[in-house]
């Protein structure tokens, strides 16, 4: 548990180091997106596409490129050939949190946005009676579409790969959602 913990002090100094060189003039936002939670590699092979609800707080700087970023999500996938079992023994469900880097190109004002992010994690993966909690990676990009007084539609597409013990749980979260604030 020290050791999850000491990695997420390490990226949230990477964060703010990120943010720190905004001046004081950086915009918060906040946001909140769902989408599906595409399954790869040899998660695939166990589990079926699934869906996800996703939770955002960042920091933009003065200029709106580089901001830091926090995300909360819950994705959950369907075990391949269950057939007459309950939800929760045939379902894999993720809860994680992520800090990532955001670098968002481009002048501002501008009507669309696209941008980059990549940050570390942590997922909390249960399936049945099994749960355990594992260091997450995660890189992607997206799209924000100004759709009024600061208000912007999202979407985003990103691979997040959860360290788990001799292989890695690899999933595509397919997002949309809206945001507020910021630049």
């Amino acid at each position: 548990m020290r050791g999850k913990l000491m990695s997420l002090a390490v990226a949230s100094l990477l964060v703010g180091g990120a943010v720190s060189s905004a001046s004081a003039q950086a915009r918060g936002y906040v946001g909140f997106g769902a989408g599906l939670s595409l399954p790869i590699g040899s998660f695939k092979d166990n589990y079926k596409l699934g869906w996800l609800g996703q939770v955002i707080a960042g920091v933009t700087g003065a200029n709106g490129m580089i901001g830091g970023r926090i995300d909360g999500m819950y994705a959950a996938n369907k075990l391949k050939g269950a057939t007459g079992t309950t939800y929760s023994s045939s379902t894999l469900k993720l809860f994680g949190v992520n800090a990532d880097v955001v670098w968002t190109p481009g002048k501002r004002p501008a009507k669309v946005h696209p941008y980059l992010l990549g940050g570390v994690g942590f997922f909390n993966a249960k399936g049945g009676s099994a749960s355990s909690t594992k260091l997450a990676i995660n890189g992607g990009g997206g799209v924000q579409i100004h759709a009024g007084n600061k208000m912007d539609f999202y979407t985003e597409l990103r691979l997040i790969s959860v360290q788990t013990s001799g292989k890695s749980t690899n999933f595509i979260p397919i997002s949309v959602g809206l945001r507020w604030g910021g630049i």
